[in-house]
């Protein structure tokens, strides 16, 4: 009589293991999904991180050009200087054929200038196009900001609740264990660490869980449902589904 009041208890415990199971399946859905959460917000800062590098890039430009700008200004001031002093000196001069070499060298100067300020609009136009590639950037990154604020604003709230719902899956489960004996119980959770479902339904002979096509010994064991009967494949607890 012990024997069969123990295995009825054991039975009556699978029959409440199940709806223990339903709370841990939900239960490691929303911890999955909460776990996730921070990853996602990483993704969305990640998002920036790339904006802000391009705006930056962009104002690197922009001093890079500036910079380089005002070194040919340099430059050319530098080169009007010494026009204005090959001028005076060719005031000085006594012969046309040293006027004249003094003339080839003022143009030569005066080409060099040329070049320099040739080159100086070709850099006008590239700090152009960096301050306008820097204003886009901008633009861009303000408006992923706002998005991206909103979107971890909604993560924020998405885990607070998933927090609280988890809290009372919890407490669920903990009263969902009430009854169901401790042996069964520790099978249970041994067998749900290594495998998911850990508690299989038994379907036309073959286990919920592999798949696989139970031996005859073991339908007859579940059915006499007087202890644990574990799928000889993959280890899972069967039950007959209500």
């Amino acid at each position: 009589m012990a024997v069969e009041a123990q295995g009825t208890q054991e039975a009556q415990g699978i029959g409440r293991l199940v709806a223990v199971q339903e709370l841990d399946l939900r239960l490691r859905d929303l911890e999955r999904e909460l776990r996730d959460i921070p990853l996602r917000k990483e993704e969305e800062q990640a998002r920036l991180a790339a904006h802000r590098q391009a705006l930056e890039a962009a104002r690197d430009k922009i001093k890079h050009a500036q910079a380089a700008i005002r070194q040919l200004d340099v430059e050319t001031g530098s080169r009007r200087e010494k026009i204005v002093k090959l001028r005076q000196q060719q005031l000085e001069l006594k012969t046309n054929k040293e006027f004249q070499a003094m003339e080839g060298e003022i143009r030569a100067v005066e080409r060099d200038i040329a070049g320099i300020e040739d080159r100086e609009l070709t850099l006008m136009d590239d700090l152009e196009t960096a301050k306008f590639e820097a204003d886009e950037s901008s633009r861009t990154l303000a408006a992923e900001e706002a998005e991206v604020s909103r979107d971890v604003s909604a993560w924020d709230e998405r885990m607070r609740a998933l927090e609280t719902e988890i809290a009372g899956v919890r407490a669920a489960r903990e009263q969902a264990t009430q009854g169901v004996p401790a042996d069964l119980l520790r099978n249970y959770e041994r067998v749900l660490g290594r495998k998911t479902p850990a508690l299989a339904p038994i379907e036309d002979g073959v286990c919920g869980g592999c798949h696989m096509k139970l031996p005859p010994y073991v339908l007859h064991d579940a059915r006499r449902a007087d202890g644990m009967v574990f799928c000889v494949f993959c280890g899972r607890l069967l039950h007959w589904p209500a």
